[in-house]
Parts: C-alpha cells; structure tokens; sequence
C-alpha cells in the first residue's frame, strides 16, 4: 500500500495557502488586541458573547438562556472560551471570546478566498495581492477582528463557494452534501443564509438538469436534479425547522426574530426616526442611500460581476456562477431587508460585495491574460484591474470613518471616548459591593449585559433570560429582589422592569427609590433603584 502524495507544485501552493491563513491570524489578532485594548467594542458582538456567558454563569444557567431572537453558533462558539473567565475576565468583560472566534473564522475564510481565486484561474502575484485586499478591506478586518457575526458568515459562505465551484467542474454527489451541510450551518450564524440556500439550490438545479437532460432524458434530467436539490436543502431545512420548532417550544413563539419585544423588527422600529433622520424617507432615498454605501465600499462589484459573467458565458466557464450566486444573494437580501423597513442599514451589510469584487477581478485577470495573442495588452489589462481594486481601498476606509455610512464604526468611537465601558465596569463593581444576596438586583440584559459581563458575581443579578424572571418582576418583594437596575427610555425602549412599572426610570414609579446613578462621558446614565417594601 502506497501512500498517496502531492505533486511538488500542489504541495507548494498547499503551503502558500497555510501561509496566508497564518498571517492573517497574526494581523487579525493584532487589530482585534488593539480595539479590545482602547474599549472599540460593537455592542452586537459583545451581546452575542453575552448569550453564551448566560447559559454558564448566570443565576438560571441553561442552554435555552442563549436565547431565540438570533441565531445560535456565533453565541455556542464562544462557550468553551468564557470557561476560562475566572483566569481571563477580559473574554467576558471586553467581549475577547468573540474576538477570538472571529479571528479565527476570518484567517480561514482569507485562505479559503486564496483557494477560490485558484479555482477561478488566478495565480501568481495576481492572486496574492487580491487576497490581501481581501483580508484588508475594513468591512472584512473589522468583522474579523471585532467579534461580529460576519466573520462567521462570511466563512461558511466561502466554504459552500467553494465546494459548488468544485461540483460545477466534476458533479460528485459528495461535494453537494458539504454545500449542504456548509448552508445548514450558515443558517445557524446568520438568517441571510436562507438567500443563499435558496439561490445555491436555484443554480445546483439548472446545472444538474443541463448536464443531465441528454443522456438520461427529459424526465431523468428532472429527476436527478431534484435528487441533487434535495442534497443542498434538506441541510438548511432540518437547521431552520429545528430551531424554529426549538423556540416554539421554549417561548412559545416560531420567529422570535419577528415577534419578540427584543427583536430586530422591535428594535429597527425603536430607532426608525433615528435612521431616518440619516438616511431619509421614503424608497428612493433608502436606495440612494445604500446604492451609495456599495459604491464607496465595493465600486467594482457590480460592474465586475456583469462583466465576468458575459466572459464565463462566452467562455463555457461555469465555476464563477459559485461565488456570484452565494456572495450576491447574501448581498441582494441584505439591501431588500433594508429598502422594506426590516433592517439598519449598516454598512457591514454589504459585506457580501467585497469577495465578489475580489473574485470576479481574478477570473478576469486570469481570462485575460490567457491566450498568446497580445500578451503585453493583456498583461497590462491584468495588472490594471489588480490595481483598481486594491487602489478602492482608502475609499472604503474613508466611509467607514463617515458617519453618514460608518454609523456603527463612529458609535463605537464615541462611546469608546465617553468611557461607558468603563462606567458599566463600575456599575458592577460597585454593587458587588454591597454585598447582595443570589438575584437581589432585578435587570433587562438586553440592555445591561455590559454590567453582567462585567460583575464578577454575575449571580447577583436576576435576567430576562431566568425561568422565574417575571414572577419575581411581577412580586420582587416575595422573590428578595432588592433592587432595580435601569437605564433612560431613549437608551432601553424595551426595557422590561420600566414597561412593568411605567416610569421607573424617572422617580422609582411609586414603587422604589432612587439609591444610586451612574454616568459615562457621553451622558449615559444608569439608576439603581431600590423597592420600598424590600
């Protein structure tokens, strides 16, 4: 028996692939060390930590504390890590066990793009550079290095790319069980996953009745595409009907995503005058607003996107449909959530263009400098397009500073520069020392897991996520809840300890009194009120 063996060339370009995995785990860890040192913290990564630090350390730890309003595995991954907060607090307290899982997701996801652009023809200098402008794009360095989901997104969407490509060009039934299960677990990070799902399954089924409908017949063809359909989406089905069927026996809802008070429906409501006030009313200024955000991130995407596509129609080149349906349907979903009203329109949002810009530019450096005619011309093409994506670069980095577009980048600075990290650090800091009993402080976490992430007796606190959380909000002297932790109506819009006793925030609702007040730099306050029959 002999061992099978890669050529000198494969196990060269193995080598390189590993190379750019390892540098950008060291840059990305570098970045996300430096962000994490100065408190720029995007609150969504750390309230995903949040999820999973609850199923571990809170009063009422269960698994179901991870709540149902987002997708589960960005929250279970960073689990194995909170277990080292006794000797690392900082994985909690800055949000750093997020960090780190999108690090990681975002060095593979680089060496993954390194791959495709292989599969795509592009070799060379070509295709490291385009790999770096790739993993130095700040929509791709942030996400990578802040904890956000996109980094975990972004990853499983280059592994389905991948694969696809790979099945487009030999259609082995294997490869579309790991695009499959690649999508299952894509929903399970993030529900745009279902864009892909759909277009992925859309695209697996043309192709397969294509290569099928002369050998095997009209209804063959339909046959065996149907079969390979079922392949791709019953993944991505089985994952979104488990977990919808999960929170429907939990809480008693499907989607909570829609329906809850906490969801992103509720809180894109919430803030609705706010995001108009920027972006505008009204259809057409939505779309000026984030047809703008895509030409100043990814200017290139689309135009190279069309233009790749005529040259692999002429050219009988399937394996670019891989990227362009996976990456464009997350791209697509995104901006139609936002034109109905269903989302925030951050910038990060058109994530989904910076590969298909990377992409598309390295199948048609790799058309073009095919052939031996008017090589010189072709070269000069070849570099040319390699420039113009790496020189949109300061583009992207100047929006990001905008706070027209980088709305969540300049918050995050802002909230940085007043200190309110550091203020929520002494918020718990300073109730741990008073030495209160288990579930003597009554507070919403959708709000207040700064605080919680922070404490270092997280027990202290009874949560929304706890089983008993509303009978002992409903009767708090019954339940020993001394104490009620509330932040401003214009910060909380939800809160659940001011909406069961309205005006709590302002004078104690008649039911309890002020004991103590916090305050950040930016005029971010936080009260502890205390209940007078306690």
């Amino acid at each position: 028996m002999t061992r099978h063996r890669l050529d000198p060339a494969r196990r060269r370009q193995r080598r390189i692939g590993w190379g750019v995995v390892a540098t950008a785990l060291v840059l990305y860890l570098g970045v996300g060390w430096w962000l994490s040192a100065h408190d720029l913290i995007f609150p969504d990564a750390m309230s995903r930590v949040a999820n999973g630090y609850y199923t571990m350390r809170s009063r009422d730890p269960h698994l179901a504390a991870i709540g149902f309003v987002w997708n589960p595995l960005p929250s279970l991954a960073v689990i194995p890590l909170l277990l080292l907060t006794p000797i690392w607090p900082t994985l909690a307290s800055k949000a750093v066990a997020g960090c780190l899982v999108s690090v990681a997701c975002g060095a593979v996801t680089a060496g993954l793009m390194h791959r495709l652009l292989a599969l795509l023809g592009s070799h060379g200098p070509a295709r490291i550079l385009l790999t770096a402008a790739f993993a130095l794009h700040p929509l791709v360095l942030l996400g990578a290095t802040t904890g956000a989901s996109e980094a975990m997104l972004l990853l499983t969407c280059a592994f389905m790319a991948v694969r696809l490509a790979l099945w487009l060009g030999d259609p082995k039934p294997w490869l579309l069980v790991q695009v499959g299960v690649g999508a299952g677990v894509a929903y399970l990070v993030r529900y745009e996953a279902l864009a892909a799902g759909a277009a992925i399954a859309v695209l697996v089924a043309g192709a397969s009745w294509w290569r099928s409908r002369g050998r095997k017949g009209g209804d063959g063809a339909i046959g065996i595409a149907c079969l390979d359909v079922a392949l791709v989406i019953a993944p991505i089905a089985a994952a979104f009907g488990l977990w919808a069927l999960a929170s429907k026996i939990v809480v008693g809802s499907w989607l909570e995503t829609f329906t809850s008070q906490y969801g992103n429906s509720a809180q894109v409501g919430a803030f609705r005058a706010s995001i108009d006030g920027i972006v505008g009313t009204g259809g057409g200024a939505q779309l000026a607003y984030v047809s703008e955000q895509l030409l100043r991130t990814a200017p290139l995407a689309i135009p190279l996107t069309i233009i790749a596509l005529v040259v692999a129609w002429r050219r009988r080149e399937p394996a670019l449909l891989a990227p362009v349906f996976v990456f464009g349907s997350i791209l697509l979903f995104q901006n139609l959530a936002f034109l109905r009203g269903m989302s925030f329109g951050w910038i990060r949002f058109q994530i989904a263009a910076v590969p298909l810009a990377i992409l598309t530019a390295g199948y048609l450096v790799a058309a073009v400098g095919s052939g031996a005619r008017g090589r010189r011309a072709r070269r000069t093409l070849a570099v040319g397009l390699v420039a113009a994506v790496v020189l949109v670069l300061p583009l992207a980095w100047v929006t990001e500073a905008d706070p027209r577009f980088g709305r969540e980048e300049v918050l995050a600075r802002e909230v940085a520069g007043g200190d309110q990290y550091g203020m929520e650090a002494a918020v718990a800091r300073d109730i741990k020392s008073m030495g209160l009993g288990e579930g003597a402080v009554i507070t919403d976490v959708a709000y207040s897991f700064p605080i919680i992430l922070a404490s270092q007796e997280p027990k202290v606190f009874t949560i929304t996520t706890d089983r008993d959380f509303e009978d002992r909000l409903a009767d708090p002297g019954g339940a020993s809840v001394l104490y009620a932790l509330v932040s401003a109506p214009d910060s909380a819009p939800a809160d659940a300890v001011d909406k069961a006793y309205p005006g709590m925030w302002e004078n104690g609702a008649g039911v309890a009194t002020l004991a103590r007040e916090w305050k950040d730099g930016r005029g971010l306050t936080w009260r502890l009120y205390r209940f007078n029959d306690a």
